[in-house]
């Protein structure tokens, strides 16, 4: 509201302006109050004091295990202007279920109990959000009863950890394209090899998926490098005047899926897990991939066919693979992958950064001014039907 150096304070109905019309009528009751008494009543709201709490609050229902990190950053409810319920049990919101507003999913909480809460809000409950960017643990609940439910948002944490996975797609990209195994062996073998180094610049990098993620990474690929940038799509329809800046290509999955494949030098998956997307990569897929390709992964595991990948490692028929999410996590010590030749391989932590679980709440925060406000505009609204 005011810069903490600022000799002004901002007056009330500067202070005003800036919440929704739902809760203004609550703190002009809480700023009339508190004028009477001390003329710092306005200040507090600036950061001077504690914030003044609303006398009107949301009631916010978390579903998260114990001691869960993210439990840790919680906003502040004073200035969300809400108040949290945490449980990770029925039990731990007794009483309280008819008076949910909103729900939040924090995995691996528990699947059963946010869906038992819904249906005990008895159409309160008219937002649900999951902190991770993939929904698909929501299984069922969400392919059935939150999607015939048009009157509930179901919103996810898309766009909190682009940066960090675009960071890791293009060290992936350089780990093979330098040869960094090469130049690790021959450190142990103590072997001075001259080899020529290549470069990214004009190579191609093809997504499978272009959302969030693939367009940070594109931006990056593109501007950075120099690389030319190609996509499969879903529906080509939604390409956008922004997308068109960073695609050098769109494909057409229903009819050109392999051509993204044959293309790239590099062929990130990004793709969400659904019904539709379960071994969206096989066989046929890496066969139509160049002998110099690498297959990188950061969507949802169930998307891979893990033995067709082993299996085109095992012959050299592509250049290498890099793995942050499989079917199975964690990994059985047992699986094949673990002993596959140029594979590199991170236990889903390519988005884990130390910032991690502020910015799943900073996605939060921008849904929840939305559902405040009562105006529709979410920021991460997903499509029930589709899963993603």
């Amino acid at each position: 509201v005011s810069h903490p150096h600022s000799r002004r304070t901002p007056n009330r109905g500067m202070l005003l302006a800036l919440f929704p019309p739902n809760i203004k009528w609550s703190l002009r009751q809480t700023l009339k109050l508190s004028t009477r008494k001390t003329p710092n009543a306005i200040r507090a709201l600036s950061g001077f004091h504690p914030p003044v709490v609303f006398s009107m609050t949301r009631l916010v229902g978390v579903v998260a295990p114990e001691k869960h990190p993210a439990l840790d950053v919680i906003p502040e409810p004073a200035i969300c202007g809400c108040e949290f319920v945490v449980g990770s049990t029925l039990e731990d919101f007794k009483g309280k279920e008819a008076s949910l507003d909103s729900l939040v999913w924090i995995v691996p909480g528990s699947v059963d109990v946010l869906e038992a809460l819904w249906e005990k809000s008895e159409g309160g409950v008219k937002w649900i959000h999951s902190f991770s960017a993939g929904v698909d643990g929501l299984g069922d609940f969400l392919r059935t009863k939150l999607a015939a439910s048009p009157n509930v948002i179901v919103t996810n944490g898309r766009s909190a950890f682009s940066a960090s996975l675009a960071e890791y797609v293009m060290a992936a990209a350089l780990h093979f394209n330098k040869q960094v195994p090469r130049l690790q062996a021959n450190k142990q073998a103590h072997k001075w090899d001259k080899f020529v180094m290549p470069v990214l610049a004009g190579k191609t990098m093809g997504f499978l998926g272009f959302g969030d993620i693939p367009k940070a990474t594109a931006k990056i690929a593109k501007q950075a490098f120099g690389m030319k940038v190609i996509a499969l799509r879903r529906n080509t329809s939604k390409v956008g005047e922004s997308e068109d800046e960073l695609v050098d290509a769109t494909y057409d999955q229903s009819t050109q899926k392999l051509e993204v494949f044959k293309e790239a030098d590099f062929v990130v998956c990004v793709l969400p897990g659904t019904p539709a997307t379960q071994n969206f990569v096989s066989t046929a897929e890496f066969a139509a991939m160049k002998p110099s390709a690498v297959f990188i992964s950061i969507g949802r595991g169930v998307a891979v066919d893990e033995d067709a990948l082993a299996k085109a490692l095992h012959a050299g028929s592509i250049a290498g693979a890099c793995l942050d999410v499989f079917q199975e996590e964690p990994l059985p010590k047992t699986h094949p992958l673990w002993d596959c030749p140029n594979l590199l391989m991170s236990a889903h932590n390519a988005d884990l950064t130390d910032d991690y679980f502020e910015l799943g709440w900073g996605v939060w925060k921008s849904n929840s001014a939305a559902h405040l406000a009562g105006n529709g505009q979410y920021a991460t609204p997903i499509d029930k039907a589709l899963g993603y």
